[in-house]
């Protein structure tokens, strides 16, 4: 190992100053002093070998510096020896996993990844890691097999992951034009969490592209009910799909349910008063507004939108009171904030 830097005043090489050189990289490692750190280790790598322990702590010092290359190097080096035993390889195969992945090279990081399963098929990092990465390659198929082993040592971890690669996959294939495979995997998705509101959200869209109108507003509508923030996008969309239909009606009664399950909502509120004002019952829209005030005083939104109405209304001065306690709310919640 070509070093080039002057030798510590401790030599690793002579008895008893392992220890000693260990105790001084601990003490520079903690104290981020990582070009200390580094040396001592490389020190005490020359003096044994065999502490395959300073060796994977300077290899990892490396792959933290951002050289990555060297790294990689040390790592395939231990990995020629002939004298480790079972785990030993397979500690070091993982950690070479690891280094191909910050390196970026991601196909060599899930072949080391894959190595160290055979290996051990119960590496959790190893099952986990590739999950990901074969997320990221959009290689579902895999990664979600790969989710089945990883449930039964993680189940809650795994079922997350699970549905976030579902929907990530339906959203590729309706991306692609494979509606009838992002419809199928989303139901699979909504068997994982039938709550789920991203895939409520986005089967609604696809229902809505065959012009199954019925089919979208209700697919929409748990999406709204499983999480009331996705009505400001979701709300328009559910109310062209009741005019499609020819039932208004069925909009605004899907309004005042909703506005009964999540009545500090605003967005459903918002909704409801400008329903109400289309159809020229400005004062009913506005009493609307006041009472989501009332119910949310904080939320912002409302007051502009109740100003916005009272001004339509020729109602001048109660705009501006709506506009002063807007104001008032934006100050305290800066106060509150600082």
């Amino acid at each position: 190992m070509a070093l080039g830097r002057r030798r510590p005043a401790v030599d690793p090489r002579k008895a008893g100053s392992v220890e000693a050189a260990l105790r001084r990289s601990l003490r520079a490692a903690v104290a981020e002093d990582w070009s200390s750190a580094e040396t001592w280790l490389e020190r005490i790598v020359e003096a044994d070998s065999a502490d395959l322990d300073s060796y994977h702590a300077l290899a990892r010092l490396y792959r933290n510096q951002g050289d990555i290359g060297r790294a990689i190097r040390m790592h395939q080096n231990l990995l020629l020896r002939g004298d480790l035993g079972k785990q030993q390889r397979t500690d070091a195969l993982l950690e070479l996993a690891r280094d191909f992945e910050a390196g970026g090279f991601a196909e060599r990081a899930i072949a080391g990844y894959e190595e160290v399963l055979d290996a051990n098929p119960r590496e959790r990092e190893a099952l986990a890691r590739l999950v990901q990465l074969h997320g990221e390659l959009r290689d579902y198929p895999r990664a979600l097999a790969l989710v089945k082993r990883w449930r039964r040592f993680e189940r809650e971890a795994a079922d997350a992951i699970e549905l976030d690669l579902l929907l990530a996959q339906a959203q590729g294939q309706a991306n692609e034009g494979d509606a009838d495979g992002a419809r199928a995997t989303l139901k699979r998705a909504l068997r994982r969490d039938k709550t789920s509101p991203a895939a409520w959200s986005m089967l609604g869209d696809l229902e809505a592209e065959r012009g199954r109108d019925a089919r979208a507003i209700d697919a929409w509508r748990k999406a709204v009910t499983a999480d009331g923030a996705l009505g400001r996008g979701l709300l328009p969309k559910i109310e062209a799909g009741y005019a499609a239909r020819k039932k208004p009606q069925g909009y605004e009664k899907l309004l005042r349910s909703l506005i009964e399950e999540r009545p500090a909502e605003p967005s459903t509120r918002v909704a409801l008063a400008r329903t109400l004002a289309s159809r020229g019952e400005t004062g009913p829209a506005i009493e609307e507004l006041s009472r989501a005030i009332e119910v949310a005083p904080s939320e912002s939104s409302l007051r502009v939108e109740l100003g916005r109405m009272l001004l339509d209304a020729g109602q001048d001065g109660e705009a501006l009171k709506s506009y002063a306690a807007l104001l008032d709310a934006i100050e305290r919640d800066e106060e509150s904030d600082a």
